[in-house]
């Protein structure tokens, strides 16, 4: 854990200041502390180590795709990796990735979805399991009744981090016990609905801005509170 010690001679609002750093840096509210220290006049920032580190090189397989070209390369990566895919048209399957890269899926994303059904369990492998009409089937697995792409699984990790994040119970969204043999993620309906509901209960409990710190103390300055 390092330390950051703000102090000033000038008047200043050492917490206020401190909330700006952190905000200015992208540091999350959970991975930091502010403490005043009024017997020395300074404020005591804490942060992760692990938030100082240098970035490490994204990942090719996880990062967004956003221009034709990367999803040019995307679509030759997965044809390398899966062998089912070695007697598809190039563009045929560029045009049916194109879809879930839009989505904001990555090419790990749909390599997964290409091995395993929605579900969890792998697609079969082998004779008989190949061609555009194999690539179409699995990837229909991966779209609403309406046609809507549905979550890939690192979307939907993130959507449950933000659940468990809000203090919300990790299982929300799962079916029932004998509903799901094998299946470890939730609904993405109901994710995405829980993830909404804890977006909108993060923001209404934490102070996120300089400018919603100040508004907070000079409200709370002017309560009046009773025994």
């Amino acid at each position: 854990m390092a330390e950051l010690r703000i102090t000033s001679t000038d008047g200043l609002d050492l917490r206020r200041l401190a909330w700006a750093l952190a905000e200015s840096q992208g540091w999350p509210r959970d991975r930091i502390g502010i403490w005043e220290n009024r017997r020395d006049r300074e404020v005591v920032l804490t942060v992760d180590d692990e938030l100082l580190a240098p970035p490490a090189e994204p990942d090719p397989l996880t990062r967004p795709l956003h221009t034709p070209s990367d999803v040019h390369r995307a679509c030759e990566v997965v044809r390398r990796r899966d062998a089912s895919l070695r007697g598809v048209d190039f563009a045929a399957l560029r045009g049916e990735a194109a879809r879930f890269f839009s989505a904001g899926w990555s090419t790990a994303d749909l390599l997964h979805a290409l091995s395993h059904r929605p579900d969890g369990v792998p697609w079969p492998l082998g004779e008989g399991y190949q061609g555009v009409e194999w690539l179409a089937h699995r990837l229909r697995a991966w779209k609403t009744p309406t046609g809507d792409i549905r979550p890939s699984v690192s979307q939907e990790t993130v959507q449950l981090r933000v659940v468990s994040r809000a203090g919300l119970p990790g299982g929300i969204g799962l079916p029932p016990e004998e509903e799901r043999p094998g299946r470890r993620a939730a609904a993405p309906d109901a994710v995405r609905a829980a993830a909404d509901d804890a977006r909108r209960l993060i923001r209404s409990t934490t102070r996120t801005t300089s400018d919603g710190i100040e508004h907070r103390d000079r409200t709370a300055a002017r309560m009046n509170r009773r025994d």
